[in-house]
């Protein structure tokens, strides 16, 4: 018979867990609590029955874990915690031909407290399309943990599946949510959110330049259609002024590619495509869970293309 008070305590728990992965800033210093004393629970018994929940409570945490710096405590307790259950578990024996954690963890995170509350609770239909014990089996509980390693120290568990990094995917969403015409409640100021993807353009680096053209122009477009001139104009000049640093970088010479696939014409997608071009774990979650809307990465990385792109962007900030 299924103790309805534990199942009712562990909803409550992964509710909390839930709104820390939705509303990354909302309460700081309960999220902060929270964190540690899941990763507290969990050093105390990596290997135990309940590692699964604990650990998979640390993966709905790292949208907020990745508005924190490097050495906050509840960083470290996150990460320490996640090795020593990586370590516990990760050569049990299993008999599964693959693991959840092995898909793309874009599409896991908006479901993953769904599935926390039907395997702490029997009683509840299970949804989810794989088996309920490769969720359980301990290989993919220390699959999960070193998801948890890379993403707050990437390089410390390189064999995970690529996903987008936090921070990019928290930038991601509040740009996103300003196109949509829903600014999230941590959008103090819409010009002011918006300028720095022309900020992050003037800084790119090279490996970073593509990206960060498509997210401008993404930003450019918006901007084309939805600010008003007299608010706008300082952010166009600063735009402007970024798509011309990028323009004296970019080689657009002769390329190999007969043809480039133009970018998305919706512009939340053209600001997927962008911030996932922006980082070499974003370009290798690109890769390996491509979008049928999204353009091929070779050609959507073509200097050419991302030359052409820039200019076109230009040319409309300065006809407008």
């Amino acid at each position: 018979m299924t103790d309805r008070s534990s199942a009712e305590r562990a909803d409550e728990l992964v509710d909390a867990w839930d709104e820390m992965r939705e509303y990354v800033d909302h309460e700081p210093q309960t999220y902060e609590r929270l964190v540690v004393g899941c990763a507290r629970k969990l050093a105390a018994d990596p290997s135990g029955p309940l590692a699964y929940s604990w650990t998979l409570g640390l993966v709905l945490a790292l949208p907020y874990l990745a508005t924190r710096k490097p050495e906050d405590g509840d960083v470290g307790a996150a990460f320490d915690a996640a090795q020593a259950v990586d370590r516990a578990l990760r050569d049990a024996h299993c008999t599964h031909q693959g693991h959840p954690f092995q898909s793309d963890l874009e599409g896991e995170l908006g479901n993953m407290a769904d599935v926390l509350r039907e395997l702490a609770d029997n009683g509840r239909r299970w949804t989810d399309l794989r088996p309920r014990d490769a969720w359980l089996c301990p290989r993919n509980v220390a699959g999960h943990a070193r998801v948890v390693m890379e993403s707050l120290r990437p390089g410390s568990a390189d064999d995970v599946p690529p996903f987008l990094p936090f921070e990019d995917r928290y930038e991601l969403e509040g740009l996103t949510a300003i196109m949509e015409g829903y600014p999230l409640a941590r959008t103090f100021d819409v010009a002011w959110d918006l300028s720095f993807a022309a900020s992050a353009l003037q800084e790119a680096a090279d490996d970073e330049l593509a990206g960060r053209v498509f997210v401008a122009t993404s930003v450019a477009w918006y901007v084309e259609a939805e600010a008003d001139d007299a608010d706008a104009q300082e952010l166009v000049d600063e735009l402007a002024g970024a798509f011309e640093r990028a323009i004296g970088l970019l080689d657009d010479g002769p390329c190999p590619h007969g043809a480039h696939p133009d970018l998305p014409i919706d512009t939340t997608e053209a600001l997927w495509v962008g911030m996932h071009l922006a980082s070499a774990r974003g370009r290798a979650a690109y890769e390996k869970w491509p979008e049928p809307w999204a353009p091929p990465l070779d050609t959507a990385l073509c200097p050419a293309f991302v030359a052409v792109t820039a200019r076109d962007s230009l040319t409309r900030l300065r006809n407008d």
